[in-house]
């Protein structure tokens, strides 16, 4: 959006169709984590208890509970029926206009630039006082007939309000013009003091409504019209199932917050996601099977929601006869998993290790440390792993309608989200440490902990040193993934998308460009070239001086090469020029010229830098140098790959003086907190990154700005901390 210089109102836009389409999937999941996070909190506090010695029965509780998964219900009808429908396709149109949009910023000096329609434009440097460019070149093809060439001193792009159409203003022009037809006598050259060309956009796309856009009396419309089809008949049924999801999940969750005794909170929170995750995998499952003809589509969409309805039905009949579901043994077993985990910290390990260093007469590492890692390390692998199931969610919502309907094995999804993981490690694992940290100290700090550590005298300083090692191996750990096994990973399923979608991409290819530059000023264009023959059709070449006149042009109808830089040249006409204006014409049927740029004087290798580690990109961005190509933005991606490992690190040092100045709130409150760092986190680095690749920002400011800004605000924050 940065680089399509999109507006606020337009980005606020997006921002807002985009909401209905989320909530209609997050409402029920809200639904089920808020009853079971809230009612897995009394139950560990012994209110449940206290109720029932009141009086207070099942049923009784059961009733705010349902007055609350109801309201969800009709809001996320709503959201489903009428809103979603109507945001998804008005985003789709926002964001076709915004990709079709006239996009200023790529128009760069020293570069050919092509998507003006009939123009070819490049100009020499901008003038950094009137934001002009100087020693403009501009081909026109507006006339089928002529060809006609205009020079000129200075030049301007204005874009009209509409941000589609606009206009190139020239001043000191010449323009070289003549008939195709009639080479020598038709030339002619025009002086203008001031010349406006308009630049028209005549793309336009119409868009039809697929059934998710369709508000659902135009969808009850389309099923008269269709009958039978399957798409509308799994809308249909979605527009219900998904919304009543929310009584049968907040019945579901009664029932197992009740029966929950120990984890509070965090117990509902993990239980929820397990829950979610089954429910999702179950309807993406269903769906995948109503289309194959094995079950209808009316059980296909309502087969989980009853299953969950009779599961909560269940379950509410076994914990109103005051049986409970012992989920101790669950919650013992992940005790048992993390001291096994941790047997390595055992005493007699400790001890071993003490007397290793004994003989240095200090202790490099203290019981203090053992305690803290051992902490961290707990809470960063259960938010690690649960929010790696939530973006495993994500992506199987996201890729189920492009498995339908194309038609592909929905062994797919599985293998695209298989190699998508280390792009997703790239997301958690900052997230994960910042939480990890978060919770860490202020569950420390709210078992008065810190006070004890103060108290013994070991400063905060001293007590974050094993989370700031902790934040450095993390990232030693993502910069070797982000090397070593997310560009062939990110190849792989690059490929794998490209099959879900039906569509033939490869992840590098060799782009026939039609304009280049020589070593020596010579413009190099033509009309196409044959792959089969490898001749080009309507060669030329355009000699200019120091002053960016011209000197001579060669054209031909086609050209082959002879040799690595020799090219045959047929049927064409070669022009000297003096002062800009022509003085000689010859004609020729075949004649050889040397070319110092060689075969690939028409070719560029094109890659992506997610395909790409720090070593393969520095190569890429010689080559592209070497063939005097823009590199700015595979240089912000470059610093990019430096930098962002150090995310890990730096989530760590934000978080330090954040959970020791939330005291405390609690682990909900952290994980909240956690969130909303996160999102101003990669926002940041988004805009920067964004500026970068649009080279508005160095590639280094862009890829360093955001860690230098955080370090910046933690260090500021440490200091005015009681430590």
């Amino acid at each position: 959006l940065i680089e399509k210089e999109a507006s606020t109102l337009t980005i606020i836009k997006i921002l807002i169709y985009l909401l209905p389409d989320f909530l209609s999937f997050t409402i029920p999941m809200a639904t089920l984590m808020g009853v079971l996070a809230g009612l897995s909190r009394m139950s560990t506090d012994s209110e449940i208890v206290a109720f029932r010695t009141m009086g207070i029965d099942n049923y009784r509780i059961l009733k705010p509970v349902m007055i609350f998964s109801v309201i969800t219900w009709l809001f996320s009808s709503w959201l489903i029926m009428y809103m979603a429908p109507e945001a998804n396709f008005r985003l789709s149109k926002l964001m076709t206009q915004v990709y079709l949009k006239r996009n200023v910023s790529e128009i760069k000096p020293g570069a050919f630039y092509r998507k003006f329609n009939f123009y070819t434009l490049y100009f020499n440097d901008i003038d950094n006082r009137t934001n002009e460019w100087k020693d403009v070149f501009l081909y026109s093809k507006k006339t089928g007939d002529s060809d006609t060439i205009i020079l000129a001193k200075r030049g301007k792009f204005v874009q009209d309000k509409n941000m589609k159409d606009g206009y190139i203003t020239l001043s000191d022009v010449l323009v070289h013009r003549y008939k195709k037809s009639e080479p020598e006598d038709s030339y002619e050259v025009t002086t203008y003091k001031y010349l406006k060309e308009d630049i028209r956009d005549f793309i336009e796309i119409k868009q039809t409504r697929r059934s998710k856009q369709l508000i659902f009396p135009k969808l009850l419309e389309k099923m008269k019209e269709e009958p039978g089809k399957i798409d509308l008949l799994i809308e249909y049924h979605r527009k219900f199932s998904l919304p009543i999801a929310c009584i049968a999940l907040g019945l579901l969750a009664l029932s197992l917050g009740i029966s929950t005794k120990k984890g509070g909170k965090i117990s509902g929170f993990t239980i929820s996601l397990g829950v979610i995750f089954i429910y999702y995998t179950a309807t993406v499952v269903s769906e995948n099977l109503i289309r194959k003809r094995v079950v209808s589509p009316f059980w296909g969409m309502w087969g989980a929601v009853i299953l969950l309805f009779l599961l909560g039905i269940i379950l509410f009949y076994y914990t109103s006869k005051e049986k409970t579901l012992d989920w101790n043994k669950v919650f013992d077993f992940i005790d048992k998993i993390k001291k096994g985990f941790m047997n390595r910290f055992s005493d007699e390990g400790k001890t071993l290790f003490v007397l290793k260093v004994r003989k240095l007469k200090f202790r490099i590492i203290k019981l203090i440390d053992y305690y803290v890692v051992k902490k961290i390390l707990f809470s960063f692998l259960l938010i690690f792993l649960s929010l790696l199931l939530v973006f495993y969610i994500i992506e199987m919502v996201e890729r189920i309608d492009d498995i339908f309907q194309n038609d592909v094995a929905f062994s797919y999804l599985f293998k695209y989200i298989f190699y998508h993981t280390p792009e997703i490690l790239s997301v958690i694992f900052p997230v994960s440490i910042l939480a990890a940290v978060l919770l860490t100290f202020s569950l420390m700090s709210k078992n008065n902990e810190i006070i004890a550590v103060k108290v013994s005298g070991i400063s905060l300083y001293r007590l974050s040193l094993p989370a700031v090692v902790f934040g450095i191996l993390i990232s030693i750990v993502f910069f070797f993934i982000q090397e070593e096994i997310t560009p062939i990973a990110n190849k792989r399923a690059r490929e794998i998308l490209n099959v879900i979608h039906n569509r033939e991409v490869r992840t590098e290819r060799k782009e026939i460009k039609y304009w280049d530059l020589g070593y020596n000023r010579e413009i190099y264009f033509c009309n196409f070239i044959e792959k089969k023959t490898s001749t080009i059709i309507n060669f030329n070449i355009i000699h200019m001086d120091d002053q960016f006149n011209v000197t001579k042009r060669v054209s031909a109808k086609t050209a082959n090469w002879a040799g690595k830089n020799e090219l045959i040249l047929k049927n064409g006409f070669e022009r000297d020029y003096e002062n800009s204006y022509p003085v000689n014409f010859s004609s020729f049927d075949s004649k050889k010229i040397r070319v110092e740029e060689g075969e690939d004087l028409f070719t560029i290798k094109v890659a992506s830098s997610e395909y790409m580690n720090i070593k393969e990109l520095k190569e890429y961005i010689k080559y592209l140098k070497k063939n005097r190509s823009g590199t700015g933005r595979y240089e912000a991606k470059l610093y990019y790959k430096y930098a962002f490992p150090f995310s890990s690190l730096i989530m760590v040092l934000i978080a330090i003086p954040f959970s020791f100045i939330m005291g405390s709130r609690g682990t909900l409150f952290g994980i909240g907190m956690a969130v909303a760092i996160s999102m101003v986190f990669w926002f940041v680095f988004a805009v920067f990154s964004a500026l970068g690749s649009a080279s508005i920002l160095s590639p280094f400011i862009s890829a360093f700005g955001p860690l230098f800004l955080f370090t910046a605000v933690s260090i500021y924050l440490f200091i005015n901390i009681k430590t």
